[in-house]
């Protein structure tokens, strides 16, 4: 036994969501992320351990939805970057509002989100903290969004923990790099799928967008207010095209620019900001129905302005809707994908409009997955944040030792 490396998923093991992870090494319990799956209500992970520290990789609700609940109850210090704090603040508050609004509960509340707050210890990527009596914590850029962090730690056994990564350049963010250790604790959203090559998909989007607004319709893009919106509006910057922008990505592209050092462009972030124009009422928002593109929360369109337009353009053949991210199951973006039907507050409708989809993940694809697990050449590979982390055993299999545990599940590493 390895110094007794004891690690249970609280949820996130097998699907995309709600994760959470503790981890026992050096006689301190560590818990990784205490995210929510969205939905209305959402679901949660199972309820943690006491832990001696929580670490936050970035802000995406699926990874730190429920620190506000956690920080009320346990006196737990988070570290993570302050971008990170700063959009989970937003992101916590938006899911406070959103729950009063659509009448479920949340297990917190606003007194809780200003709680949360002052329970972040901000840190900052290739800087290293010591925590315990034998441990070190070293913090490494994830290429995912930014202020996203992996994080490893050094002790008996160095342990790698990437939560959500991409090894790729976007025009947003760069890409991970490898860090050697003992254990890879690998996220594997993309376990079993490629992504096209982005200049390709580029091009692609944007030849796409060029069909719709010649034979004058609209290009709806429902897109995740962190780090899609703008990375779609840094592909749209030189297109020429009259864009409107509505929904919390505003807030998040200003909130993003206040740290240059995370960007892989502040300069290119701060020109496609300013070529296009922001909805902040319901008339900019009958002005943007008479425009060409409508970049617009949420991206899952489970809320958010998109409803609105869709509502005026589900019947439109010239218009199209162009999906942009992951569908998590259940969701209305999926049911738009796999049915063309979309559900308007409780009443299902069948959508005329064109329906495109086109990959820009902030995740590593596949193969990328692999070649990165291997050039941090670990003994053993914990897969997680999967609901196909089979894809990913029989190419890791004869260069590692491969754990794929439940939630709930205590192993031993």
């Amino acid at each position: 036994m390895d110094n007794g490396i004891k690690i249970q998923f609280l949820g996130g093991s097998n699907e995309v969501g709600s994760l959470a992870m503790t981890l026992e090494t050096d006689g301190m319990r560590i818990l990784f992320e205490y995210g929510i799956s969205p939905g209305k209500p959402p679901t949660y992970p199972l309820p943690p351990p006491p832990v001696d520290l929580t670490l936050l990789t970035h802000a995406h609700l699926d990874h730190s939805g429920m620190i506000p609940w956690l920080c009320s109850r346990e006196n737990s210090a988070v570290l993570a970057t302050e971008l990170t704090n700063k959009i989970s603040k937003l992101l916590f508050r938006d899911s406070v509002k959103i729950a009063k609004m659509d009448g479920y509960s949340l297990p917190f509340d606003q007194a809780d989100v200003k709680e949360a707050e002052h329970s972040f210890v901000e840190v900052a990527p290739s800087q290293k903290k010591e925590i315990g009596e034998n441990n070190e914590v070293r913090f490494h850029s994830a290429g995912h969004i930014p202020g996203s962090l992996m994080f490893e730690l050094v002790g008996s056994k160095k342990i790698l923990f990437t939560g959500d990564m991409n090894i790729i350049d976007t025009r947003l963010v760069k890409g991970a790099k490898p860090v050697s250790c003992d254990i890879l604790f690998l996220e594997g959203t993309y376990a079993g799928r490629e992504h096209p090559k982005r200049e390709e998909l580029e091009k692609q989007f944007l030849d796409k967008v060029d069909e719709v607004v010649s034979r004058g319709g609209i290009a709806v893009v429902p897109t995740f207010a962190v780090a899609r919106s703008q990375e779609v509006a840094l592909v749209l910057k030189n297109s020429g095209y009259n864009v409107w922008f509505d929904g919390m990505g505003r807030k998040v592209s200003k909130i993003f620019l206040e740290y240059p050092s995370s960007l892989r462009s502040a300069e290119e972030l701060k020109k496609a900001v300013n070529k296009v124009n922001f909805v902040h009422s319901d008339h900019g928002r009958k002005l943007a129905l008479k425009s060409e593109v409508i970049l617009t929360s949420s991206g899952m369109m489970d809320g958010g302005p998109v409803l609105w337009y869709m509502k005026h353009l589900k019947n439109d053949p010239k218009s199209a809707v162009l999906l942009t991210g992951y569908q998590i199951e259940g969701t209305n973006a999926k049911l738009l994908r796999d049915n063309r039907k979309l559900n308007f507050h409780g009443v299902t409708e069948n959508i005329e409009c064109e329906v495109g989809y086109f990959d820009f993940s902030a995740h590593a694809g596949h193969s990328e997955l692999i070649k990165f697990a291997k050039q941090c050449n670990p003994e053993k590979i914990v897969l997680f944040h999967s609901d196909n982390r089979e894809a990913l055993v029989e190419p890791l299999k004869d260069f590692a030792e491969i754990y794929t545990p439940n939630n709930g599940e205590i192993v031993t590493l």
